[in-house]
């Protein structure tokens, strides 16, 4: 600059020099304030920050990989076997197509099983139940599963149920089948989000012992299954301490359209609800109905996508009244990495 070239000597005693000193002064400490500062591990630039599309991809990309398909005869049925022990049987002539009319020849079963916390977190499948009288609270469950049937690329209908047989250590006769609810979308569709609603008939569970696809003696939740689409196995989360709001406030920059934050509950393997309420006004994320346990133990989990990688954080809590919890250091991992670190929470 050419100030910086005016000799010192040349301005002593006058109003130009103290002018000059001053405004060499502010420049020199707004250069060394803007130097110094950096950016708190709890907020990322501006121009870093995602719009979401690129979470919004990853969760699409998850359930879709995470589909397995398998071919059936549609005129005699037959069982189909998922990766992770679950079983399908479709009786003889299950399926019709568009317009009504028996299906023949060979039909293609997709199936989706969904067992673990991770797995619930990175498909964006929680365990968000709706009761009759609209509110939504925690499931515990024993399973998530997508299955659909095509033949030659057409959506097919269904003629019967079917047989749904999920693996378990240990029966719980409160358990039932819950569909997806709440879905802007057709019941086939992996887009949609999935708050989940109680059969209102034939919901019920049986006790099944038979053999599993290794050959081995299995338990399994044995239930009907009358659509196509997502249909989970789950019981109501009960509590008898006093609840309250918990709310979460995520790094800046971070909302509902590029960041999800899920509570882990301590002691429940497969429970794992989704803040699904989120004020532009306050920041913070949220649940619905203030029911959430005093005195609960919970991890609190943040996770987005940036650049390819998962940037999380997992915080433990004790729940406190009118609790907020402020997501602080974030920290970034390759998805078996988060794997890992979320199915091995208590």
């Amino acid at each position: 600059m050419k100030a910086m070239n005016i000799s010192l000597a040349s301005l002593k005693n006058s109003k130009d020099a103290i002018k000059f000193l001053t405004n060499f002064l502010f420049l020199t400490l707004t250069t060394l304030l803007l130097i110094s500062c950096k950016n708190d591990d709890n907020e990322i630039p501006f121009q870093e920050i995602i719009n979401g599309e690129e979470l919004a991809q990853s969760i699409k990309d998850q359930r879709e990989n995470a589909k397995q398909t398998t071919t059936i005869s549609a005129a005699s049925g037959g069982e189909v076997y998922g990766t992770e022990g679950t079983i399908l049987y479709f009786p003889p002539n299950s399926f019709t197509d568009q317009d009504g009319n028996l299906v023949t020849g060979a039909v293609t079963i997709e199936l989706i099983e969904i067992y673990d916390k991770a797995k619930m977190a990175l498909t964006k499948m929680p365990t968000n139940g709706k009761r009759p009288n609209g509110d939504v609270e925690t499931l515990v469950s024993g399973g998530e599963f997508f299955v659909n049937a095509q033949q030659d690329g057409e959506q097919l209908e269904l003629n019967n149920p079917f047989q749904l047989f999920a693996p378990t250590d240990e029966f719980n006769d409160q358990m039932a089948l819950f569909t997806g609810a709440d879905n802007d979308c057709d019941e086939t569709d992996l887009d949609c989000d999935v708050v989940w609603e109680e059969e209102e008939e034939d919901g019920d569970l049986e006790a099944i012992q038979r053999e599993g696809p290794n050959g081995m003696g299995v338990t399994f939740y044995m239930g009907l299954a009358s659509n196509f689409g997502w249909t989970n196995i789950d019981r109501w989360y009960s509590d008898p301490r006093p609840k309250t709001v918990l709310s979460v406030d995520p790094p800046e920059g971070y909302d509902n359209t590029n960041s999800n934050v899920y509570i882990s509950y301590d002691g429940e393997p497969t429970a794992l609800a989704l803040l699904d309420i989120y004020d532009p006004d306050t920041g913070l994320f949220s649940e619905h109905y203030g029911l959430i346990p005093i005195g609960l133990e919970i991890h609190i989990i943040f996770v987005t996508v940036q650049n390819g990688d998962y940037l999380y954080a997992i915080q433990p809590a004790t729940v406190e009244e009118d609790h907020i919890e402020v997501i602080g250091t974030t920290s970034v991992a390759t998805e078996a990495e988060l794997v890992a670190l979320i199915n091995n929470l208590p």
